[in-house]
């Protein structure tokens, strides 16, 4: 997809090889005084941090900032201690956003769901010409620009968040606003960056809720170096691309593969968009796997329970973020609570519908699918997650089966409180060829089903495993990823053979087809 530099944002060569250290404020290793930001709205207790400094590179102007704050509440919430709620609240900058925002005011989410708004900005506020990002003659840009945003609803009555991603060069109405100099200017048609570029967060909070007909109740906004500290904190994530990338515009040089990046690389594998299939779109794919490996890592085993590498990340990424005036430390410890329910399956990544590219005024812009679009915000006003499969009974499936048993990894637990029953599936399931991992175990209170759960990948093999114990259900379980879990009830009589047939070729989905749903527990290769 072509991009002109009208919202101020044409690429500049890179040089991968250029030493890039991290600011004093965000190196794990230590901090040293530097000159104060400039005046913000904080919290009594807050803690004055240093200023992050002023001269920084263009790679540093990435995508994947959504992953700090994701993973910063998941960390809170993990580690579960107030004391740390605390801590990190001092550190939290907090800013005026909301005494801006005028217009219709959307109704309330319901219950006890909250959208969050999630911004990115590369600020050169006050920069001289070619000093740090800022260009000279045409290349001059003042003020700041979003280059992606994200709106992230948290469902009420469950532990779900779906992440909402817009492509920066979407072609959406700009309300009505007065800019700094005092000028008044009408509704137009623009891309959603020069939103924030025009009238920063107030406008661009105005310009989504208008888009969605959803009410903006918080908003975050990011340092772009502190994204670069908190993977290094991470000592990397794990990535995986279809095919090798090298780019030199965003300085990208990668193998293939699965592999661990960190520092310049992880900059690159966010920041790419040329020589990518869909440039933007793509773009955005590779930013939401990058937030699932960081959520994945984050939540790790050898993250949770090491204390130093925990102080380390948490610090350098609530370092990195600034929320709206109204969102209290008592906000925090509420969001804490909710997310500590919260596992990687449980994070939804999607992109508003896209209806195709356009020029507009002599730019590349990217048409929105209004009435997909539409019925996304719907659902989500309603607070309705993706829908998920209903239980079904497989002992006569409606379609062929098409996944054999020994493609099939499956776990067995026994909640029939009969004593070796759990044993018993264990051998019946081994005998029809599916593949048994670790030993059956014992789960939940007494039942009469036998209960059959999976994650999305795996719910086309999950109807082969029902269809082989009859009278089994499905149920749905966003925090697995390959294994499939059998547990079984009071009510277990045994297995039967299954006939599987070869899938048929795939079809195209119909345009009014929902998209597939993509959650931090999936781990794709990235385009």
């Amino acid at each position: 997809m072509s991009e002109s530099n009208g919202g101020g944002d044409a690429p500049e060569p890179v040089d991968p090889g250029s030493p890039r250290a991290l600011p004093p404020h965000l190196d794990p290793r230590g901090r040293r005084s530097l000159p104060p930001r400039p005046a913000i709205v904080r919290s009594a207790a807050a803690e004055v941090l240093p200023a992050p400094p002023r001269r920084r590179r263009r790679a540093r102007r990435i995508l994947a900032w959504t992953a700090a704050v994701t993973s910063v509440l998941i960390l809170v919430a993990a580690v579960g201690g107030y004391a740390f709620i605390e801590k990190l609240d001092g550190q939290i900058e907090r800013i005026d956003v909301f005494a801006g925002v005028s217009g219709n005011k959307p109704a309330a989410a319901p219950k006890d769901a909250k959208n969050i708004l999630i911004v990115g900005s590369d600020t050169r506020e006050g920069l001289a010409a070619g000093e740090g990002t800022q260009g000279r003659g045409k290349t001059f840009v003042g003020g700041q620009r979003s280059d992606t945003v994200i709106l992230a609803h948290l469902y009420g009555d469950s532990d779900k968040a779906q992440l909402v991603s817009f492509p920066r060069d979407s072609y959406v109405t700009i309300p009505a606003h007065t800019r700094v100099d005092g000028r008044q200017v009408p509704a137009r048609e623009a891309k959603l960056n020069s939103a924030f570029s025009d009238g920063g967060p107030a406008l661009l909070i105005e310009t989504i809720q208008g888009l969605t007909d959803l009410r903006v109740d918080n908003y975050m906004q990011i340092d772009f170096e502190g994204f670069q500290a908190m993977v290094e904190a991470l000592d990397g994530v794990e990535v995986c691309l279809s095919e090798p990338a090298k780019e030199p515009l965003s300085g990208i040089d990668l193998k293939a593969g699965r592999q661990t990046i960190k520092g310049e690389q992880a900059l690159a594998f966010v920041r790419q968009r040329y020589q990518l299939p869909r440039g933007d779109l793509s773009r955005i794919e590779r930013q939401q796997q990058f937030i699932g490996a960081i959520v994945r890592k984050t939540l790790s085993a050898g993250t949770l329970l090491n204390v130093r590498k925990l102080n380390e990340v948490l610090n350098v990424a609530t370092a990195s973020v600034r929320v709206d005036e109204n969102l209290t430390g008592n906000d925090l410890r509420k969001l804490a609570v909710r997310f500590s329910k919260f596992d990687a399956g449980g994070v939804i990544f999607s992109t508003v519908p896209v209806a195709g590219d356009d020029k507009k005024n002599g730019e590349s812009v990217v048409l929105l699918d209004k009435p997909r679009m539409a019925a996304l915000f719907a659902s989500l006003k309603r607070d309705l997650p993706p829908e998920t499969p209903e239980p079904e009974s497989a002992t006569t499936p409606a379609n062929p089966l098409t996944v054999k048993p020994s493609a099939i990894q499956v776990r067995v637990f026994n909640s029939s409180g009969v004593s070796g029953l759990g044993r018993r599936a264990y051998d019946d399931l081994a005998e029809e060829g599916f593949q048994l991992t670790g030993s059956p175990g014992n789960r939940g209170p007494a039942g009469d089903g036998t209960v059959v759960r999976h994650s999305r990948a795996q719910a086309e093999a999950a109807r082969t495993v029902v269809a082989s114990i009859p009278g089994a259900t499905t149920q749905l379980d966003l925090s697995l990823t390959r294994t499939i879990e059998v547990v079984v009830g009071s009510g277990y009589s045994g297995t039967v053979p299954v006939e599987v047939v070869p899938p048929a070729p795939s079809a195209a989905p119909a345009p009014d087809a929902p998209p597939p749903v993509v959650t931090a527990a999936d781990d794709p290769c990235a385009p």
